[in-house]
């Protein structure tokens, strides 16, 4: 993990040395932790050196469970939200951690729990805090709740929208309130691919409202929340330049960054990413689709993300701070003066910190980060969890330019851990892949591992294995529709049922398709038969 970092000491620094409340020996004050389980130190962990800012990243608070959602409140406490339905704060200057809420009514399991949260910016006239969960059994649903925060605890909720997009997965979630205090949502399509297009659905939308749920006048559609559609499942959204930035995971393909147009419609299920097979640009042009300003490809899994404008890190400023879950990466995403396109991206904490959820700025420019090492993937892909980080649990990062007196603490550290800004990308299967890796494994890898598993195994009750399935084994054609098509059914597999949902993959060539479902049918079904380009030509004439 540290090939790409130069580091002048492996050892991980104990000394603390950050915050006020800690002792000569690095441990926090007594009486400092006001929640069981959670564990405050403070320590220096790293440091960058940029053009002309060094950057120090330190631990305000570890032994955390999937922290969703970070917002840094006009109280200057780091607000942040568990998965598992809690609801904290934390004073980054003294470390002090004060649980707010659990949530009562929510249902935790896999992806689903409580999601996004957002603050109303007037805190103290205002005591807002919206928050956005999972609720229900069978029927799953989700549900924007608005709470009163008097001080200590947050009470007195009032639903202020009901039976939102739910389901299994692709719940999407991210919330902000812009200038002109209206509240904005980001949805996912629930794993309801054909509802994204829907108008009458809040499936795969960006939502716009008032702060009482109302819907605002001037919003494309009369009487409609919705404000863009034809997303998958957005994950970050934040205002800068004027404008409103959006980040999505694709499927396997074409993670997307996009930019926000007034009654926008962004393509999924029929686009990924950019128009750019002869099927998506006849699409585009006749629905007026608009392409991302960024697509990842293979993905990444875009989380959380920020505009940077702030004279304390001058290299970032007029940038996009984009978290990612599956690279494990902080990506900063350089816009061009007026904000509508990405110059240049920027990687930094490859998979050194593990998996990042999302990321908060505060008014003085310091950055935070939220990991999320102990959510559901760490049982599906145990292989790419650095051990070490599922042990800590799941932190909070403070990122902040060295002054004078944070420079001379730096000094007298003797073990330093320096970062280096990563060149390239990594991708998941990377330390495993070889030169002489076939063609259709490294596709496997690319496109179908994020879900299936690297060695087919599924992801328990959600997707799917491929080892013995009677759907990789069996009809030929079945198999080649599916791979062009997607698929949206419930499924009995080794032995069990799914309810799920496969993207489409028409957008890879006959060669490409051919390469993969050899593979999976060689190496998981144990099928010697082998797939032509001209038997996906064949299907692909069929069913176009």
């Amino acid at each position: 993990m540290m090939r790409h970092f130069a580091v002048l000491c492996l050892a991980v620094i104990v000394c603390g040395w950050m915050y006020s409340c800690q002792q000569q020996n690095g441990q926090p004050d007594s009486g400092q932790v006001d929640q069981p389980g959670i564990k405050l130190t403070g320590k220096y962990l790293a440091h960058i050196e940029l053009d002309s800012t060094t950057l120090i990243a330190s631990e305000v608070v570890n032994g955390l469970e999937v922290p969703w959602d970070l917002t840094v409140g006009p109280d200057g406490w780091v607000w942040f939200n568990e998965q598992r339905g809690t609801v904290s704060r934390v004073n980054p200057e003294t470390g002090k951690v004060q649980r707010l809420l659990e949530v009562p009514d929510m249902h935790m399991e896999g992806a689903r729990g409580l999601l996004s949260k957002v603050l109303h910016p007037e805190l103290e006239q205002h005591p807002y805090v919206y928050l956005h969960y999972v609720f229900g059994t069978e029927d799953l649903s989700t549900r924007l709740v608005r709470y009163t925060f008097d001080g200590d605890t947050l009470a007195s909720p009032k639903i202020i929208l009901d039976e939102l997009p739910g389901g299994i997965r692709h719940h999407g979630s991210r919330m902000m309130i812009s200038p002109d205090y209206k509240l904005w949502m980001g949805t996912g399509e629930g794993g309801r691919s054909d509802l994204a297009q829907n108008p009458d659905s809040y499936h795969g939308k960006v939502l716009r409202m008032n702060l009482d749920g109302s819907v605002p006048d001037d919003n494309p559609i009369e009487g409609s929340r919705i404000w863009t559609s034809g997303h998958r499942n957005i994950q970050g959204i934040t205002f800068g330049n004027e404008k409103i930035y959006i980040s999505e995971h694709g499927p396997d393909t074409d993670d997307e960054v996009n930019l926000l147009q007034k009654g926008g419609n962004y393509g999924w299920p029929n686009v990924l990413g950019y128009c750019n097979s002869e099927a998506e640009r006849d699409y585009c042009r006749d629905s007026l689709i608009i392409e991302p300003i960024v697509a990842f490809n293979p993905v990444v899994a875009p989380a959380g993300m920020e505009y940077y404008d702030h004279d304390a890190i001058p290299e970032w400023k007029n940038t996009l701070l984009l978290t990612s879950l599956r690279i494990q990466t902080l990506r900063v995403l350089e816009l061009n003066e007026v904000g509508e396109h990405v110059d240049e991206i920027r990687i930094f904490f490859q998979q050194y910190f593990g998996r990042l959820r999302d990321i908060a700025v505060s008014p003085d420019g310091k950055v935070f980060l939220a990991t999320s090492n102990m959510d559901w993937y760490k049982e599906f892909r145990p292989e790419i969890h650095d051990p070490q980080l599922v042990e800590k649990g799941d932190r909070i990062i403070m990122l902040q330019k060295a002054d004078e007196d944070l420079m001379a603490h730096l000094s007298d550290i003797d073990e330093k851990i320096v970062l280096e800004e990563d060149p390239v990308p990594l991708y998941l299967g990377d330390a495993d892949i070889s030169d002489e890796m076939e063609a259709g494994q490294q596709m496997y890898l690319s496109y179908c591992s994020s879900c299936h598993g690297s060695e087919g195994e599924g992801a328990g009750d959600y997707i799917p294995g491929l080892v013995d399935s009677e759907v990789a084994a069996g009809n030929r054609d079945r198999l080649i529709e599916v791979m062009l098509n997607g698929i949206s059914l419930q499924e009995r597999s080794g032995g069990q049922d799914f309810v799920w949902e496969m993207p489409a993959y028409s957008n890879l060539d006959d060669g490409e398709i051919a390469a993969i479902l050899n593979y999976i049918r060689r190496e998981f079904t144990h099928q010697t038969d082998t797939f032509e380009p001209a038997d996906i030509r064949h299907i692909r004439e069929e069913t176009d």
